[in-house]
């Protein structure tokens, strides 16, 4: 590693050389050294990284999420009923300018509330496209799709409740933001990938992200009818749930993840063969003993497994990963983040300086933990976020004349 560089300042020494400059930037050589070297030794990890965020969340912030926006990047709005959300808001706190208005009409603006979508998967992001088209007063509008970060979804989906206040100011004697209604407010909402539920509905643990059916063909079919079928069958599935007086015969994984009937999540998937343990070098590098790939792309991790068959010939792998699972990746992050804390709250001043250097310790614990899960983005949405910045907006942009 150190011969490029001595070659590069072997080659600057004779060109300074002929110039007759060699005494003059000769105080120059150790920071000519030094930058050169950090090029190829890296050493800012050997204690951890100052500027790490513990968060998990962070492992998930650069993923490509798509919304059908106007020519200035500002989302378009769809409308959403509430009366089977059980997130209906009392009607005394919706203000009225009239001293006595129809019970009708505040019960109908109660009843719905605008989103904005952002989508996990660009193809259901251009079906929403080109049903807005097909729309008589929108013929005529500057669609687009534009590409935001998962990061900037979730914090805004984070709000519940009335959501995340907009740019509309305040009244100007009460000092109060205005209603929903009156667009004081709006709610975000991440939408997951039929195409990846498609496959979740025939992976283990499909009650993880909200598949209850007994049959998974059923699921699978829902998948392919659109979100508005499974947003019908989340639907009665709520209905049925706060109507139901008997106890229901559940399996033990529908029990465990009842908190998800009648709700979608986002899958990821985990083949128990592809947990890769890190070579001895990069252990001592970078701390990391082990990696768990969660793949947010079933295809993805199908490419994966015959890269896995190709590099090793000789052991007899199956043609398709056996066993696949799925997770509800906002379960996983939020127990990422509980144990996080807990580890926080726990260790000392002292294990906390001394943990990056134990990390390091070759060792043959192969107990998994979060810490060593690793998600996989779907390389179908990055390429497509690349072509969509490949092909930028379509207006020239030229300099100012003098």
């Amino acid at each position: 590693m150190l011969y490029p560089i001595y070659s590069s300042l072997s080659t600057a020494l004779l060109l300074l050389s002929l110039s007759g400059v060699v005494t003059a930037d000769l105080g120059k050589l150790p920071q000519a050294i030094y930058t050169r070297s950090r090029r190829f030794l890296n050493f800012g990890s050997l204690f951890g990284s100052a500027t790490k965020s513990p968060s998990p969340y962070d492992r998930i912030a650069g993923h490509p999420v798509f919304a059908v926006t106007t020519a200035w990047g500002s989302p378009y709005m769809n409308m959403e009923k509430l009366n089977d959300l059980n997130e209906v808001v009392p009607p005394e706190s919706i203000t009225s300018s009239r001293g006595e208005e129809d019970q009708a009409v505040i019960d109908d603006a109660n009843e719905y509330r605008t989103v904005v979508l952002y989508f996990m998967d660009q193809d259901d992001a251009l079906a929403v496209h080109g049903e807005m088209k097909q729309m008589d007063n929108m013929a005529k509008a500057d669609l687009r799709l534009t590409c935001f970060s998962l990061a900037k979804a979730l914090r805004q989906a984070a709000n519940l409740g009335h959501g995340l206040p907009t740019g509309a100011p305040p009244d100007a004697l009460t000092g109060d933001l205005k209603t929903p209604q009156e667009g004081g407010s709006l709610r975000y909402k991440i939408v997951p990938a039929k195409r990846q539920l498609y496959y979740a509905a025939r992976c283990l643990g499909k009650e993880r992200v909200g598949l209850f059916s007994e049959n998974p063909a059923d699921d699978a079919q829902t998948a392919v009818f659109g979100n508005a079928a499974i947003e019908s069958q989340n639907l009665v599935r709520r209905r049925e749930k706060r109507e139901r007086k008997t106890s229901q015969k559940m399996t033990p994984m529908q029990i465990a993840n009842i908190h998800m009937d009648g709700y979608t999540g986002i899958p990821v998937f985990y083949a128990p063969e592809m947990k890769r343990v890190s070579p001895l070098i990069k252990q001592i590098l970078s701390g990391s003993k082990q990696e768990v790939p969660l793949f947010l792309n079933y295809e993805d991790m199908v490419d994966a497994w015959e890269k896995l068959r190709e590099r090793n010939p000789k052991k007899s792998i199956p043609l398709k990963p056996a066993n696949v699972e799925v997770f509800n990746m906002w379960d996983v992050l939020s127990s990422m983040d509980r144990e996080n804390l807990k580890k926080e709250r726990q260790t000392s001043i002292l294990k906390k300086l001394l943990q990056p250097i134990k990390n390091r310790i070759p060792s043959k614990d192969d107990a998994l933990e979060l810490e060593h899960v690793t998600f996989v983005p779907s390389s179908r949405c990055a390429k497509y976020k690349e072509a969509i910045t490949a092909r930028g907006n379509g207006k020239a942009r030229l300099r100012p004349m003098r």
